[in-house]
């Protein structure tokens, strides 16, 4: 086994685990762990992903609240300043984006967006705002690798953000909801990968899971009759929300590539034509 892989293994007690890579992660790698008595995700998060905005401390706490509720995997052992993570293994069927499209998995995730941000959020973080994280992406692209795009895009970002006050409440929030990061149990909807997770705005959640997706009208009324009460509030914050969070997407998408990591080039192409019209 590959280090850190053998001395973790052996810190959690296992005995000559079978160990599995998995896919998926564009800036951490991962591992199944598994022996006689435990079934184990080990991820190893990169120094890009810190620099991407990810935060260890605020998914360990975030994780902690979320796994209570069933919403999360169990953590079995964390490092945050080592960016390592281990947490017990979920069986299910990983979604598809076939499936987010489907009115009935959409109710699901509106419920489990209910049940989240149900939650309190954990103490002592400040509240992701992704007007902010979206300025602070251009804001490294104007310094490293400045076009006129990202000037055009850091004055639209500007106004959106200056227009739209401040939410309501602060809840539990994921941020980073896409069938990726979804594994459907049969019984409960788990999700994966809280990196970006802590108190925010729920339509901010939204607008993440909505932008990643391309929901269009009916599933967005699907989806937030799933979470149930009244929807008014929520989507008179969208529009601008999905605007801002795909800048910030894209922001990410171009901080990313300048540190190697591979990102899709058609969907790149999509987020510009979409920020541009």
């Amino acid at each position: 086994m590959a280090d850190p892989v053998a001395a973790l293994a052996a810190e959690l007690g296992m005995r000559n685990p079978e160990v599995t890579p998995l896919s998926g992660g564009l800036s951490n790698r991962s591992w199944r762990l598994r022996d006689a008595t435990q079934d184990l995700v080990l991820r190893q998060s990169g120094a890009a992903a810190t620099q991407l905005g990810a935060d260890g401390r605020a998914e360990l706490a975030m994780l902690e609240i979320a796994a209570g509720a069933g919403l999360a995997p169990q953590v079995v052992l964390a490092q945050p300043a080592a960016g390592l993570l281990v947490t017990r293994y979920v069986g299910g069927h990983l979604l598809t984006r076939a499936d987010v499209e489907q009115p009935e998995m959409l109710a699901r995730l509106g419920a489990w967006f209910a049940k989240l941000h149900a939650l309190a959020p954990p103490q002592d973080f400040a509240a992701v705002d992704f007007g902010e994280r979206a300025a602070g992406y251009l804001g490294m692209l104007r310094t490293r690798a400045p076009t006129a795009l990202i000037a055009e895009l850091e004055r639209k970002l500007a106004v959106r953000r200056d227009s739209l006050p401040p939410p309501c409440r602060l809840a539990a929030c994921h941020h980073d909801l896409h069938h990726l990061n979804v594994v459907d149990r049969g019984d409960a909807l788990i999700a994966l990968d809280w990196e970006y997770a802590g108190p925010g705005d729920p339509a901010a959640d939204f607008a993440a899971c909505i932008c990643y997706h391309d929901l269009g009208p009916g599933q967005i009324d699907a989806i937030l009759a799933g979470y149930g009460g009244d929807p008014r509030m929520l989507l008179a914050r969208l529009t601008p929300l999905c605007w801002i969070f795909d800048c910030l997407w894209l922001g990410w998408m171009e901080v990313a590539a300048l540190q190697g990591v591979a990102f899709d080039a058609g969907r790149r192409q999509r987020l510009v034509e979409r920020l541009s019209s």
